[in-house]
């Protein structure tokens, strides 16, 4: 029993005199603790968003339908300009379409969208009052529901999201001007046609909250106008289509890939896609952290070899006042071991502090959330791997002063 309290004494003890040792060297310390910090941050920090943007993507993309119409092109554009409303719109199409697939028996659900202009920045979205009944699943209540006002009755009315609602500074009966585009433009490019929020929605995570409802015939009504005062034009962005069953859905798929007038697209294969080019940028981004693990092994050896050479005399000196030579090589091995644990406690704060910069700066442009939460599955690796490093880097130093040879350097020819 005395013999292992002394043991632990005498763990306890090195593993003080081990930091003193490190301590005692500051500067380089803190360098090493931040290069290590660096190399496990950076893996960190990707994984964490790589993680957050997969989950916000498909948050985002959940209220909506099985299938997007719109016009012929670049599918993945198509559903990234409907679903996320990042980019421009593909293109137009005939609202005949929509017509045809309100009166077709295999859809249970159909809602037009109609793009093109902003005002502030926030796009201007004409659609029906069907959108405001997209929710997740059949149980789940509604995705956009009010928080103040009512929905728009007649044309030029508008409901905001609340994110757009805070950035516009808009209130219920403000009056705007929509511009064209779908982005800031010139104040030139306004139109003439004043609009009246008459709705604010509640809160949503998505980037329809940064986005401003109006009625689909308000839409042709301000393009119409311009473009021919006699008549309104007619063309859509694109249709959420919701298709009674697997089946249907497949029929409906099918008849647009072999017609000519447009095409439908199932929003989770193309956001697979989506997810495959993230795969590729994360694990190109993982070869950079296994070059900074690289360099991080680097930095710490040389700062455990040149701290053993700076005491060389002193790892003597214990020598002859009885330490063993296994307990000199314990003694360099456990500050290799904890400058490369708590570098690993620096490296989690790195990497989820700059993951969550990252989330925010990308939430406030895009309006896509990306949530970041502790990776738990990361632990026994965060573990592991510093242990590694401090192994790698320490073992070489610890056997050069488990070879020190006490009489030289105590008594030097």
């Amino acid at each position: 029993m005395n013999e292992q309290r002394l043991s632990r004494f005498l763990l306890f003890y090195d593993l003080r005199l081990a930091w003193r040792n490190i301590s005692s060297r500051a500067v380089q310390s803190v360098v090493t603790l931040l290069v290590v910090g660096a190399a496990i941050g950076l893996t960190i920090a990707v994984l964490a968003l790589s993680d957050g943007l997969r989950r916000g993507i498909l948050q985002a993309s959940d209220p909506f339908g099985v299938l997007v119409v719109g016009p012929k092109g670049s599918a993945q554009q198509l559903v990234l300009s409907t679903l996320l409303l990042q980019g421009a719109p593909v293109g137009n199409i005939d609202s005949h379409l929509w017509e045809e697939l309100v009166a077709d028996p295999r859809v249970s659900l159909t809602i037009p969208l109609a793009m093109g202009d902003n005002v502030g920045g926030a796009r201007i979205v004409g659609t029906t009052a069907d959108f405001f009944d997209l929710r997740p699943s059949p149980d789940s209540p509604p995705t956009f529901r009010l928080a103040q006002g009512r929905l728009f009755a007649t044309d030029f009315e508008a409901v905001l999201g609340d994110r757009a609602a805070r950035q516009l500074g808009l209130k219920l009966g403000d009056r705007f001007l929509p511009q064209h585009g779908v982005e800031r433009g010139l104040t030139s490019d306004d139109h003439d046609t004043a609009h009246t929020v008459v709705g604010i929605l509640q809160p949503v995570a998505g980037p329809y909250a940064n986005a401003v409802f109006t009625s689909l015939e308000s839409v042709h009504a301000v393009h119409g106008t311009e473009e021919a005062p006699d008549e309104h034009s007619d063309e859509i962005t694109a249709i959420f289509v919701r298709p009674r069953g697997f089946i249907e859905a497949n029929q409906l798929w099918q008849e647009f890939y072999t017609g000519n007038e447009a095409q439908a697209v199932f929003p989770g294969r193309e956001l697979g896609a989506l997810f495959d080019l993230l795969e590729q940028g994360r694990r190109l981004l993982g070869l950079v952290g296994y070059l900074a693990g690289g360099m991080a092994v680097l930095t710490l050896f040389l700062a455990i070899y040149s701290g053993v050479l700076a005491r060389e005399q002193m790892l003597a000196v214990m020598r002859s006042l009885g330490a063993s030579r296994g307990r000199i090589f314990w003694l360099v091995l456990w500050e290799a071991l904890l400058l490369a644990l708590v570098g690993a406690l620096v490296g989690r704060l790195l990497g989820y502090g700059t993951a969550l910069l990252i989330a925010g700066q990308i939430g406030t442009e895009a309006a896509i959330p990306i949530p970041i939460r502790y990776l738990w599955g990361l632990e026994l690796w965060l573990m592991t791997l510093p242990l590694l490093f401090g192994l790698l880097a320490g073992l070489l130093p610890a056997w050069q002063a488990y070879r020190t040879d006490v009489v030289q350097k105590l008594f030097p020819a």
